[in-house]
């Protein structure tokens, strides 16, 4: 098995997200797992932070950050703030109810809370439409169902224009400088090299499997045919 590489399709801006989506998430996940490795393993995930950091740099010297990053504007609502205060809110609404506790995995689907709101805004409202689906399901146990289904559409839907509009200004300005491309590949070594060694710190525990809670990447299908973290055994489809 090949060291489970970065997808090398996250371009400049993703960086960010997926940088500290992944620091935040070695730190809640992997610290405590292996004490005598804990010291060791928060210098990777602050190695990633510190490269993350300086990626934003380099980006915001390059310019118009704001609009790609989620970056609420002043005087607006902050639509994926907002988005995470609902989850939030109706999970705790969902336990209050009888059988409270298997509605509420349901809602994230049987993932941890902090993994769910700490996934880029595109994944956050892709939850919140499992979540209306969830709540559509149970609606028998949940006596403000209607209520709920409807707060939940119009902030996933809200979500959604938000990330259609950053997606549409991260393809305007899609080309990257050569300073931009050098800190992206730089930082993709760094990601690469931080899953080989979170990945090292969990095989011997018998627990790779949470590698996707870790890294982002790793939860999603690949978006080009043939981009695989692992290398494909003869004659198995790409």
């Amino acid at each position: 098995m090949l060291p489970r590489m970065a997808d090398p399709y996250i371009d400049q801006y993703e960086t960010l997200a997926y940088g500290r989506f992944a620091v935040a998430q070695i730190l809640a996940l992997v610290i405590g797992l292996d004490t005598e490795a804990d010291s060791f393993v928060k210098l990777t995930a602050d190695r990633l932070a510190v490269e993350t950091d300086t990626m934003e740099v380099v980006l915001r010297k390059a310019g118009a950050l704001d609009a790609v990053t989620y970056k609420p504007v002043e005087g607006k609502p902050d639509v994926v703030a907002n988005a995470k205060g609902v989850i939030r809110r109706l999970v705790a609404y969902a336990e209050s109810r009888e059988n409270g506790a298997a509605i509420a995995a349901d809602i994230l689907q049987h993932e941890n809370m902090s993994t769910v709101l700490r996934r880029r805004p595109v994944k956050l409202a892709a939850a919140l439409d499992h979540a209306f689906t969830a709540i559509e399901k149970h609606k028998a146990s949940l006596p403000e169902y209607a209520n709920w289904a409807q707060h939940v559409a119009a902030t996933r839907d809200a979500l959604g224009a938000l990330n259609e509009g950053v997606r549409k200004a991260r393809v305007d300005r899609r080309e990257a400088t050569p300073e931009t491309e050098a800190a992206r590949v730089k930082w993709l070594r760094r990601y690469s090299a931080t899953k080989s060694i979170v990945e090292g710190i969990l095989k011997p525990l018998g627990k790779v499997v949470m590698m996707p809670e870790i890294f982002d990447d790793l939860a999603e299908v690949h978006r080009a045919e043939g981009v695989s973290d692992e290398r494909a055994q003869p004659g198995s489809p790409r």
